[in-house]
């Protein structure tokens, strides 16, 4: 039996799965009807065809996943080395490229899942409910790892909608500690480091302007002081201003520097008039100055006798030894002895030349006769050799057979044991030989022609560099001179020693005497000296009755006392200058700080105004999250006690009408930022009980489980409406398994849900397959028989379309 494929506004549309799991080769899966029934015996392949549907939809398969990370390795179906998945799907729902099937080979995934990403997400937590998960749905749901939320949170969060509130409260959670705030809120951190910094250069600044004022009035006091020491007046009550004002015009009248320099000149000139003093203790007699002009009379004399006697003698020998080029600026014997030596070396330089000039001439005379001669060999061997080869060749070409000689007419036999042709032959090659003997004949000559050249080249240097006769003559008489200054040497040296020696004594013994003829006036000149400092400085003395000395003492005792008193005067005056800059300085830094305190001022102001800004919006941002978390409560128990349990409750009591206790959320702390949800039940008459898994048998724990997985799916609006279950209906009895139809065929025929369910049990596959049937024109069912149907010509796939009942019709 053939089936046909229709498209239709179903969501899945069908599923292609090649060497899957339990699946061996490529199967095709019709899915564009409203319910589609799967059934086969356990290992047939429903839960491989479910996870196929999965994969291919969201690129994972999340019942394996729990289990191990590698589970793709072990999708491909036994001994195959890949696996291929694709399905289609309604075009608003695509995400990857249509057509295009997801491999699995190993760990590796390549393709694109077919759901975008919002489409399968919802489609893994809302719209598949896999075999595995159904006996412990409810405690996948409340399962949480770390500080992640549990599914179920995530669920209900979904569900109320306060991702907005949510992210309002975390952003705004910070905005109760201002330090957290800082660092929240765009320029509130750099304002709070400004505003430390301001405060701190601030108090800094301030610092500085009191220890500026302290050092102002330190200066103010000092200037004050120096103007009372050079009594210019109290200045108590003057200003900054009139203290620098008095001190200028102090300083500018001042004369201190002039008198200081006339007194310490006065005090260094009486100095050095109390060593004159001192020195003239000892004066010289008149027999002492008389015995000195005797003696230089004396000196006088011996020293004309000198130059009466010894002066000539040493102008003329000096003029000789100039004349033969001695040097005298040194003495005597030993110039003459320098002068001596270089004429003989002179001397001796020209016989060497003139000796090499003679060796060398007689060598290149030689050199020039060998060469002469070694050039007629070669000529007289070069022509004769040349002729003899020309005529030996010539003959060798009419000599045939024959060994009679052309020229002699005689057999060559008879004197060589050859024949004439080879003797010829023999002959050429001596004269071979002898061409040889010519090349070295040639080398012989070259080298000797280029010694030659190299003998007349130094002969001609050497005949340049040779003495001509009248040079040796003169250089002989220099040299006889010079022997002749050389004997007279050693007199003219002890002559003119004793000269010098006569002029030294004349020189000494008139100075002497010049200085014991001024010593005389000496007494005359420091009387006059002492009456004119004493003027000067001011004192009476008594220079007749009294010492010289004693007087210089007094006087000098005067001029120490005024040097000190000028040079203290001058240091108050330095000092007034030195304070009154100071204070001036201090007074410019102080206006400087002043003006820097001000501004530091100012830019604090202007941080703190920015900080009490932030603090007001941080105000505001509480109450705003005051308020967020207000409307949060007051969502949260609205959705739990009207929506969403509601709905939980609507799903369990049809498919378990019959059981007492219903399971239901307890409310949460809606203060917490994260849901902490708990399960209750409740029994019908109102009272509370415990947790399901206390409460409920294992059926309706399956149903719990079933229903709470369909109220999640109900309460928002769906991405993907559909529904796939695989085997559902584990432990469920006959009445569980009624409403479960039921609420099937609501679900499909009134809420538009697209719904896939697995089964293995042929009695509930038949008995779903009658009450899904097709109930009106359009709709539609498709069964999937796995296992040995698969092998039939329809391969176990039936479409099954609404017919109308011809007994009802009719």
């Amino acid at each position: 039996m053939t089936w046909r494929r229709t498209m239709s506004d179903v969501p899945i549309r069908s599923l292609t799965v090649s060497d899957f799991r339990r699946i061996e080769g490529t199967r095709e899966f019709p899915l564009d009807a409203p319910v589609i029934l799967i059934h086969g015996p356990n290992g047939t392949g429903k839960t491989s065809l479910l996870s196929a549907l999965e994969l291919a939809l969201t690129g994972e398969i999340r019942s394996m996943e729990r289990h191990s990370d590698r589970y793709r390795a072990h999708l491909p179906f036994l001994g195959q080395s890949y696996a291929t998945v694709r399905v289609d799907i309604a075009q608003h729902l695509q995400g990857g490229t249509p057509g295009v099937p997801l491999t699995v080979s190993g760990s590796r995934l390549e393709g694109a899942p077919a759901l975008n990403h919002a489409a399968s997400k919802f489609y893994a937590e809302r719209c598949y409910l896999d075999q595995s998960s159904l006996g412990r749905l409810l405690d996948l749901y409340q399962a949480r790892e770390g500080s992640e939320q549990t599914a179920l949170e995530k669920f209900v969060n979904e569900l109320l909608g306060l991702e907005k509130l949510d992210a309002l409260l975390s952003g705004l959670s910070d905005a109760s500690d201002f330090r957290l705030l800082k660092k929240l809120a765009a320029g509130v951190d750099e304002a709070d480091r400004e505003a430390k910094a301001a405060a701190a250069d601030l108090k800094e600044k301030t610092g500085l302007r009191t220890d500026v004022r302290a050092e102002a009035a330190s200066a103010r006091q000092a200037t004050r002081d120096v103007l009372i020491e050079l009594d210019l007046g109290p200045a108590v009550g003057d200003t900054d201003i009139e203290l620098m004002e008095r001190v200028r015009r102090a300083t500018k009248e001042d004369t201190t520097a002039d008198e200081f320099a006339v007194a310490e000149r006065v005090h260094q000139e009486l100095v050095a008039l109390g060593g004159r003093i001192a020195a003239s203790v000892e004066r010289p007699t008149t027999q002492r100055i008389e015995e000195t002009r005797a003696a230089l009379a004396s000196a006088i004399a011996a020293k004309d006798d000198w130059e009466r006697t010894d002066r000539s003698g040493i102008d003329a020998w000096e003029r000789e030894a100039q004349a033969v080029g001695v040097d005298l600026r040194v003495g005597p014997s030993t110039a003459v002895q320098h002068a001596t030596h270089l004429v003989v070396k002179q001397l001796e330089a020209g016989a060497e030349v003139e000796v090499r000039a003679e060796a060398v001439g007689a060598e290149l005379g030689a050199g020039r006769a060998e060469l002469e001669a070694l050039q007629k060999r070669l000529s007289d061997a070069h022509e004769n050799s040349s002729a003899l080869v020309e005529g030996l060749t010539a003959l060798r070409s009419v000599v045939e057979a024959s060994n009679i000689c052309p020229i002699c007419d005689r057999d060559i036999t008879e004197i060589r044991r050859h024949s004439l042709r080879a003797h010829v032959d023999a002959k050429l090659d001596e004269l071979t030989s002898h061409g040889q003997q010519l090349v070295k004949l040639r080398a012989d000559r070259d080298e000797l022609a280029a010694k030659v050249s190299r003998l007349e080249v130094e002969h001609t240097q050497l005949t340049g560099q040779s003495m001509s006769a009248e040079q040796r003559q003169v250089l002989q008489q220099r040299h006889s001179t010079l022997l002749q200054l050389a004997s007279a040497a050693a007199g003219i040296e002890a002559a003119k020693s004793n000269g010098a020696e006569l002029t030294q004594s004349v020189r000494g013994l008139q100075q002497t005497l010049r200085e014991l003829e001024a010593a005389g006036s000496e007494d005359t000149y420091i009387r006059r000296e002492l009456d004119k400092y004493a003027v000067l400085l001011n004192v009476t003395v008594e220079s007749t009755s009294v010492s010289f000395q004693s007087v210089c003492n007094d006087l000098l005792k005067t001029a120490k006392a005024r040097v000190s008193q000028l040079a203290d005067k001058a240091n108050h005056y330095q000092d007034a200058i030195g304070a009154a800059a100071s204070l001036a300085a201090v007074i410019e830094r102080e206006q400087a700080v002043v003006q820097s305190v001000a501004e530091a001022a100012e830019r604090k102001k202007q941080w703190d105004d920015r900080i009490t800004e932030a603090k007001r919006r941080q105000g505001i941002a509480r109450e705003v999250r005051e308020a967020v978390t207000k409307t949060r409560t007051e969502i949260v128990h609205r959705v739990f006690t009207e929506s969403l349990n509601e709905v939980w409750k609507t799903v369990f009591t049809r498919l378990a009408p019959n059981e007492g206790f219903i399971p239901r959320f307890g409310v949460p702390s809606a203060t917490k930022k994260t849901f902490d949800i708990n399960l209750e039940t409740t029994h019908r008459n109102g009272e509370a009980g415990g947790p399901p898994q206390m409460m409920l048998s294992a059926g309706n724990l399956n149903t719990a489980a079933l229903s709470l997985f369909l109220a999640l799916h109900l309460a928002v609006q769906p991405v993907v409406p559909c529904l796939v279950f695989d085997d559902p209906v584990q432990a469920m009895d006959e009445v569980h398994v009624a409403q479960f139809a039921g609420l099937i065929r609501l679900l499909s025929k009134q809420n538009g849900r697209q719904v896939i369910i697995a089964v293995h049990e042929r009695e509930l596959f038949d008995y779903l397959a009658l009450e899904l049937s097709p109930a009106y024109a359009g709709d539609e069912l498709i069964t999937i028989e796995l296992g040995e149907r698969a092998d039939d010509e329809d391969q176990g796939i039936n479409r099954h379309s609404w017919v109308p009942d011809v007994a009802i019709a009719g």
